[in-house]
């Protein structure tokens, strides 16, 4: 239906060209802005977004055109339409980053980022963006209700994309090919190494170690199990490899 429904104004503008009410040329930037702002009170995101893309049309240089933008961009955020929301939220960004509202926009550029982290079987591309935005927000507004209201989302963005390294390196050992697996479990222990996935990490090691035959390795990795986890089951395992 929100198919069906998103060619709907479109075909009624054909249908009504005659029409004043849908003459964005003889609107002045306000009455576009509040039309725009009207549909979003009333969660019309389609109507929404088709007013305010006509106000930087019919008025480019209106001082109201930077409003439009990140009205528009929740509009599209609001119908699932994440990319066309990004791109709205991302023109105050560039064109008025000391916009009253570029807190806020820079927040919404990030979850719409974060809304499309997808399982880790899948493509991690959008939980790399997410968190590359979500820390931007943190650093350049830290005294903000939007970085306090990303912090715990940035522990699992994280925890997600250590999670696909650690799918990527269990298939790989699973198929010998355990160069390539300890070097995904190494980024996990270096990238990743306040998540909750570096404990299995170091033990992976010991096993790839005790496989090629490298005890010193071994143990040096079983004494950082100790040192940093030594009430963990990963630590109990690696310390029986070590002790073998």
């Amino acid at each position: 239906m929100k198919k069906i429904f998103a060619i709907i104004p479109a075909i009624f503008l054909v249908a009504c060209a005659g029409n004043d009410e849908f003459d964005y040329s003889k609107k002045s930037d306000t009455d576009i802005l509040n039309e725009g702002i009207e549909h979003l009170k009333n969660e019309n995101y389609v109507s929404a977004v088709s007013s305010l893309t006509q106000l930087e049309y019919n008025h480019p240089y209106s001082s109201l055109v930077a409003n439009s933008w990140y009205l528009a961009g929740y509009g599209y955020y609001r119908d699932g339409k994440y990319a066309e929301a990004v791109e709205q939220f991302s023109k105050l960004l560039k064109f008025q980053p000391s916009h009253p509202q570029a807190p806020y926009v820079a927040y919404m550029i990030a979850i719409s980022y974060y809304d499309q982290i997808s399982p880790i079987t899948r493509d991690q591309k959008m939980t790399e963006r997410a968190l590359k935005s979500m820390l931007e927000v943190v650093q350049k507004y830290p005294n903000t209700k939007y970085a306090e209201d990303l912090k715990p989302k940035i522990i699992i963005a994280r925890n997600n994309l250590a999670a696909k390294e650690m799918y990527i390196a269990k298939t790989l050992e699973g198929k010998k090919n355990i160069i390539a697996a300890l070097n995904r479990y190494q980024t996990v222990i270096k990238k990743y190494e306040t998540t909750l996935f570096v404990p299995e990490a170091l033990f992976r090691t010991v096993e790839i170690y005790d496989m090629m035959g490298e005890r010193d390795e071994v143990k040096n990795m079983t004494r950082l199990l100790q040192v940093n986890y030594p009430n963990t089951r990963w630590y109990r395992l690696a310390k029986r490899i070590a002790d073998k």
